[in-house]
This record gives structure tokens, sequence and C-alpha cells, in this order.
């Protein structure tokens, strides 16, 4: 006995079970790209009009702290040619916030495209050890001076943007504080990104705790850009060896592309691996993957689930997908990143079509829907980060190798409970084969014995057919003598009347009356034919009248009582019981045949002298009237009873066959019961005689 509880499905606990795994091992994974916890220590410092105060910050309590705030900004805009210091703007800007998007102290606009110089003095104390400072990723050329010595530099910023040289990869400056402070200088140029500045915090500390956070995140970005391209060649491997499964290769290609953008961006290890490759190629490759990206996982997900991702959806995909790529390879960096929102508008419009297909998908129950659905969500939950991020409208990091992650782990999932429900079915398989295999003789002991029971039943079939064709064959035989005879007769009498071999009157009139009789008696053989044939096709028409038995019992005794005293037969016909307002539905003239055959049947078989008798009565039990005609003749040979309703059985000492009929009386009789939905069967009497028996159901 079940309680009155809902149980949940157990696909939906493996589907909960595995997001919440999901979700903890992305936690794991990302927790090395979040700032290191603080205590209730102290208020982190920020910058004041270019000036940040150290001197009380706990750095081995602490560790690193962001050079946040209010640095001192001096501006060059693009426009401006001249090199002189009075060409200058001075003023202060709030790190970190690209040009455009940050507002300077003189409240006057920035452009994104120039070049400006940032100046910052940290106080401290004394420091023994060497220090270190942490740069992000600028944009998109920079040189750092420290104690105005250049100690580091990315590409080469310039006022004069033909000189200038655009480089981003992260980069760790150690250098040495035994003073109180510490000045420092940053010259950024940017003329070939839609954003100049510095989007994310410089982070300063001790070399070990700057290179501790090195070591975190390159580890972090390493553990990503290896788990996507070893996932990616797993599927292509099973593309390759299936290539019916074109999802596969589109998952890899989903796993490969953000694989590359997260090695191009970040800490920039391929642009690190491969020295040769420039700042241009790196950002193209960049914006190319992106979009590869969002197509081929929208193509993974239409290919696994077509009916609610239609193909049109795929190739509008294709098409849009193939016009951004071609953009990010001829036009130049400037123009493409500033259209990043068309990208970005592709990838959401996309990844929400996905997201709605996937919802249809659960609602209808397809397989792993649940798990894919919720590996698209957080994935599109990366995106809208991202682009909140990359646009500057939120201070974040770059989620979206975390969100694909999510996914893959999620698409982990689904993959191992298709095999775990394919060794289950296998095993099922299994099973019911041996199962089958311990059956196995068996059954073929009983198809044999089936076959040998349908041999012996085809013989007999066979042994049946031949019967009947040699019954129907002497049928022939005898309708044909019955044909024949009359014919004869009435070809003699007409050559006699031809030629005046009968040529008195009264002989001729006679010899016509004969004539006619003959001619009568070929009609009725016909007529006999036809309708059998008629009944044996079941195309005879009943009209059906509601008749009592009384009415019955009257019409047989008017019809057949002075033939049979005029022939010296006793005829009785009696109802038994109170049946006689029982009610029959019945074709009164074919049931007059009926009657008609078996009675003139009974007194060809009965002497003078002897006795017929007609009894009807009803059977409650089964709601059927039953009618007995019996005689006092010769009866019935045993081996001939079987036989005496068949259609094409004629014998002569068979009481089917009375002198001069064609024995289609009983098989027509036979029929017409039938088809009144009653039975008809003829027994021997035990004192001599046969009684013919005919059911019929009642009228309700």
């Amino acid at each position: 006995m079940t309680s009155g509880k809902a149980v949940m499905p157990i696909g939906r606990w493996y589907a909960y079970a595995a997001a919440l795994a999901a979700v903890a091992l992305l936690l794991a994974v990302s927790a090395g790209c979040a700032p290191s916890p603080r205590g209730s220590g102290p208020e982190e410092p920020r910058a004041e009009k270019g000036v940040i105060d150290l001197t009380e910050w706990p750095w081995d309590e602490e560790g690193t702290v962001p050079l946040d705030g209010e640095w001192n900004f001096r501006w060059l805009e693009r426009a401006q040619k001249a090199t002189e210091d009075s060409s200058y703007r001075d003023t202060t800007l709030n790190m970190p916030g690209t040009w455009g998007a940050t507002e300077p102290g003189d409240g006057k606009e920035l452009d994104d495209i120039g070049y400006g110089i940032y100046r910052l003095t940290i106080l401290h104390r004394p420091m023994n050890e060497m220090m270190a400072i942490r740069l992000p990723n600028i944009s998109t050329s920079y040189e750092l001076y420290i104690g105005g010595k250049l100690v580091h530099s990315r590409g080469h910023p310039d006022i004069d943007e033909r000189l200038s040289i655009p480089h981003q990869v992260p980069a760790t400056v150690h250098f040495s504080a035994p003073g109180d402070r510490t000045e420092l200088k940053l010259v950024v140029a940017n003329y070939d990104h839609r954003h100049g500045g510095i989007r994310t915090s410089i982070v300063m500390g001790t070399s070990e705790q700057i290179q501790r956070l090195q070591l975190r995140h390159a580890a972090q970005q390493l553990i990503i850009m290896g788990c996507l391209l070893m996932i990616g060649f797993y599927h292509l491997g099973l593309y390759i060896l299936r290539r019916k499964e074109t999802a596969n290769v589109l998952f890899s290609l989903l796993c490969l592309c953000v694989g590359l953008r997260t090695g191009l961006i970040g800490e920039g290890f391929i642009v690190r691996w491969l020295q040769g490759m420039s700042w241009e190629t790196a950002i193209r490759l960049e914006y190319a993957a992106f979009v590869m990206a969002a197509w081929a996982g929208f193509g993974y997900f239409c290919k696994m689930y077509p009916i609610e991702l239609k193909k049109v959806w795929f190739k509008a995909a294709t098409g849009c997908g193939a016009v951004l790529i071609l953009v990010a390879a001829v036009v130049p960096p400037l123009s493409f990143t500033s259209w990043l929102i068309v990208n970005q508008l592709y990838v959401l419009l996309f990844s929400g079509r996905a997201l709605a297909g996937l919802v249809a998908a659960a609602h209808r129950k397809r397989e792993g829907a649940v798990l894919a659905l919720i590996g698209v969500a957080g994935l599109v939950v990366t995106i809208v980060n991202d682009i909140l991020f990359y646009n500057g409208w939120s201070r974040s990091i770059d989620l979206l190798p975390f969100g694909l992650l999510f996914l893959i782990v999620m698409n982990s999932f689904i993959i191992s409970r298709r095999f775990s429900l394919t060794y289950d079915r296998a095993e099922q398989l299994s099973a019911q084969l041996i199962e089958w295999n311990s059956s196995l003789e068996n059954r073929i002991e009983e198809r044999t014995e089936e076959l040998r029971r349908s041999y012996v039943t085809l013989e007999e079939a066979k042994t049946e057919l031949e019967r009947i064709e040699q019954a129907r064959t002497r049928l022939v035989s005898n309708i044909s003598h019955d044909l024949r005879t009359p014919i004869t007769l009435l070809r003699g009498y007409l050559e006699a009347l031809r030629d005046d071999v009968i040529s008195e009157p009264e002989q001729r009139d006679k010899t016509i009356r004969s004539m006619l009789s003959k001619v009568d008696g070929l009609n009725s053989l016909i007529q006999d034919l036809f309708d059998l044939s008629l009944l044996e096709a079941r195309r005879l028409e009943l009209t059906l009248e509601n008749i009592p038995l009384s009415y019955w019992q009257e019409r047989i005794t008017e019809q057949y009582g002075l033939e049979m005293q005029s022939k010296g037969i006793l005829f009785s016909c009696e109802i038994i019981g109170e049946a006689a307002d029982t009610l029959v539905a019945v074709d009164v003239r074919q049931m007059d045949r009926v009657f008609a055959n078996l009675l003139y049947n009974a007194i060809r078989y009965t002497p003078e002298g002897g006795e017929i008798a007609l009894t009807l009565r009803t059977l409650p039990e089964s709601g059927r009237v039953e009618i007995l005609v019996a005689d006092s003749g010769p009866g019935i040979e045993p081996a001939d009873v079987p036989r005496v309703f068949d259609r094409y059985y004629r014998k002569n000492h068979s009481r089917s066959s009375g002198s001069g009929g064609g024995g289609l009386g009983l098989a027509i009789s036979k029929e017409i019961v039938d088809l009144h939905g009653g039975r008809i069967d003829v027994r021997n009497s035990e004192g001599g005689g046969c009684v013919f028996r005919i059911e019929l159901p009642v009228r309700l």
C-alpha cells in the first residue's frame, strides 16, 4: 500500500542532483578568480587626488590591496597633435574604468581613443622585502614607470597613433620600496579598440603574495582551458568514429572555440605561447571564436531537439554568424570592436531561442531536456554577465568559460544517464535472450506439434474438399439428368405433334398438359438453384414479421391438413405448454418453403396409414423456439445423417433425394434457417422414422 504523498520521479531527482553537483564543481573551480576573503580588519584604502596611503596597511594579515580610487590623469585626445606639456589636459580619473565610461574630475567627458598618463603616489612604510604590482589587460598599450624609471611595457604607446603598437597581456612587476613613498606613472595609448583605459583593478602586494595571485589565476584559466579543449577533442573523436552523429562535432566546436577564446583573453596563454602573434590577429580570432561558439552551441541543441528547434532557425544562425565572422576577418579592429553589441545581440537572440526550445522539450519530457535546460540557463546567465562586464556596465570577471564548463558538466550527466539506460536495456535484452534460449527447445517442440496438427488439419480439409468435389460432381450429374429427362420428353412430344402422330384433340390436350408439367418442374429446379446461390452468398434479404406461434399452427394446419388426410396420413400440429402467444421474427414466405420441404419430404417417405407430427414449444433457458417435424417412415441411414444438409451431397438412399427431386430442398432449408439466426438438425427416432428439429430465437 502506498501513501497519499506525491513521489517525485526518479528522472527529476537525477536532474536536481546533477545540477547541485555541477554548481558545486563550478564554485570550486571559480573560487580562484574571487578576491581573497577579508577578515574584520581595516577597510581597503582608496586613492584620493593621486595619493593612496598604505602606511597602516597590514600586509601580512590582509594581503594584497587594489590601487583603486582617484589617480592624477593627464589626457591628450586623438585630435590633438601638439607634443608639449601645455597641450595636455590635467585632471583626475577614478580607477578602474574605461575612458568613455568614467567621468574625470573636471567633468569633461573622455573619448575612448587617445593618449593618457596616470600618476599615483603610494605612501607606505619602508619595506624590507620585494614588492610587486599585478597589471591586468590594458587597452591597448602601456608603459609603467616606478620612481621615474621605465620598468615594464606592453606594445608601444605613442602620441602619434601611427607609431603606437597595441599589445594586451597581463604582467607582474617586482620592485623594491626602501623608502616611505613610491611614484607610479602609467602611460596608456589606445587607437585600435572600442574601449581605452584600465577595466580591472591594479593590485599591489608583496612579491610572494602577487606570485600566489598570479599562479591562482593562471591555474584557474589553465584548468578551464584544458577541460574545454579535452572535451572538445573527445567529442571530435566521437564524430570521427560515428559520422552520423553531427551533434558531436557541433559540441566539439563549441568547446574548442570557447577554449580558444579563453586562451586569447585573461592571462593570454596562446599569445604568450605564439610569440609572433600580433594583437590584431588575436583580437580577430577572439571575436570570430565568440560568434563561432554561439553558432555551434545553438546548432548542437537544434540537432538534439529538432522538433522544438526547427532547421530554419539553424539556417538563420548560420547566415548571421558567417556575416559576423567575415566582418571580424576583414574590417579594422576599431570598427568591429565598436560593433560588439551586434555580436552580443546575436548571441542573446539564439541563446534565448535555445532556452525556449529546451523549455518546450522539458515540458514534453524529452530525454535529457531538463539537464540541458539547467545547463543552458547557467550559460545564459554568464553570457549576460560578460556582456555587462565588457560594455563597462558592471564590475565583474569573465564568466563565460565557467558557464560553458557548467553546461559541459550537465551534458556529461546527460551522456552518463544515456549510457546507464543503454546498459539497463542491454542487461534486460541479455536476460530475455537467456530466457528465450532456455525455452527455445520447448518452443520448437510446440511449433513442431502445431505443424503436425496443421498438417493433419490440411489432410482432413483435403479429404473434405475431395468429398465435396465428388458430391458436387454427382449433383451436377443428377441435375443434368433431371434436366435432360424432361427435355428429352418435351422433344419427343413436340416431334410427335409436328409429325401428326398425336392427332386426336383429347390426346393432344393431354400431351400439352404433360409438357407444361415438365416445364414447371424445370422452372422449379432452376429456381431452387438460383435461390441456393443467393442464400450461400447471403444476398437474400429477409422481410421479417413478428408472428405468434398460434398463427403459425393455424397456417400449417390449413395448408397441409387436407392433403395429408387425402394421402391417408395422420397429421397433427400442436403447441406444447403456454407458448401460443410467443413471437418469432421470421420471413413468412421463406419459412413456408422450409416447412414445405420438410413436410413433403416426410410425406414422400411416410407410408399410407403412417403419422406425421409437428410440435412447437419454447425453451426458456435459451430464449428460443423449438419446432419438431417427426414422421414414421424408414428413417435415415446413420452414415448419411451428417450429410443430409450438404449442398452438393446426394445419395440414392438418402432422405434428401426424393423421387424426381434435385436434392436441394434440405440444403435450401438449412440456409434459410441459418439466415434467421437459428439452426436445424436431424436424428432418427427410436421407434422408427426421423425427426427434423429447428430452433429460432424468440422475439423479445
